[in-house]
Parts: C-alpha cells; sequence; structure tokens
C-alpha cells in the first residue's frame, strides 16, 4: 500500500503563482513558516502652501511589501488539490520564475483555513532549496514587491 504525500492537508497557508497564460493560480505547495513586511514610509517634501518650511507629505514616498516563506513542495504535480481545487505545479513553477526573464510573477500566500491572502506582482529575490529525506523537498524564498498588493483578512 502506498502513500500519496499531501502537503496541504492540515496546513492552513499555501503558496500559489499565476500559471503563464494568467488563467489560473497553481498550487506550489505548503507554507511552515512566513513573514511579511508593508514597508510605506513618509517623506519630508516641500509644496507651493509651505515655500519655507517642509511638511510630511502622504504618499510621496515609496512603498514595498516583501514576505519571506519556507516550505514543503507538493510532489503530487499535475493532479488537482483535493483541500484548495487548485492544479499542483510543486515548486518548478517558483524555480521557473526565479531563474528566468525580469524574476517576476503574480504570487498569492493564502490562508485556507480563513481566506485571507496576500496577492500582488512579486521579484523573487532569493530562493533556495533543500532535502534531506527522497522525496521530500523544502524550499526557501523572498519576494519583494512595489507595485500595488492586496492583504485581505488575516494571512
Amino acid at each position: 500500500m502506498a502513500c500519496e504525500a499531501n502537503v496541504t492537508k492540515g496546513k492552513q497557508l499555501v503558496l500559489l503563482a499565476r500559471n503563464d497564460l494568467d488563467t489560473a493560480y497553481e498550487l506550489i505547495g505548503g507554507v511552515k513558516t512566513r513573514g511579511y513586511t508593508l514597508d510605506s514610509p513618509v517623506e519630508d517634501v516641500t509644496s507651493s502652501s509651505t515655500t519655507t518650511s517642509y511638511q510630511e507629505a502622504e504618499y510621496t514616498g515609496f512603498s514595498q511589501a516583501s514576505f519571506t516563506v519556507s516550505g514543503v513542495a507538493d510532489k503530487r504535480t499535475g493532479v488537482t488539490d483535493p483541500a484548495t481545487g487548485l492544479n499542483i505545479v510543486g515548486y518548478s513553477r517558483l524555480i521557473e520564475i526565479a531563474t528566468q526573464g525580469n524574476r517576476c510573477g503574480k504570487f498569492k500566500m493564502l490562508n485556507v483555513d480563513s481566506g485571507g491572502y496576500i496577492e500582488g506582482y512579486f521579484n523573487v529575490t532569493s530562493f533556495s532549496s533543500t532535502g534531506d529525506t527522497p522525496g521530500l523537498l523544502g524550499f526557501d524564498a523572498t519576494l519583494q514587491s512595489k507595485a500595488d498588493i492586496a492583504v485581505i483578512g488575516a494571512v
């Protein structure tokens, strides 16, 4: 009797990436640890009404969102995950985005239990993969974005 690995069973968070045709999300794997930072500093600027002094102007600074993920790649590639209903691509899609073109793709970190998520276009700025046990493959990635992102609910 063989057992199929299911990294989403009992896992609250999954990492998703859009497919090449940008028609659907695909499942990369379960997320064990994650962290995210939303950075939107305010800079001092002058305006026409304050020619001799500075005022803080909202929306003039830069903004950046980044998140780090560490997880287990789902090895059931090419099938539909029963927990999410999504096609499983494993971490091959993440490697493809991390190593080709402008290293940018549309990602979503989804909380399966609450439906909360972080979604947007992110550059893969760091990627690593490790695995000691045959068939078990872990990944670590850092994704950063200066584009608009959505943060909905508890992630």
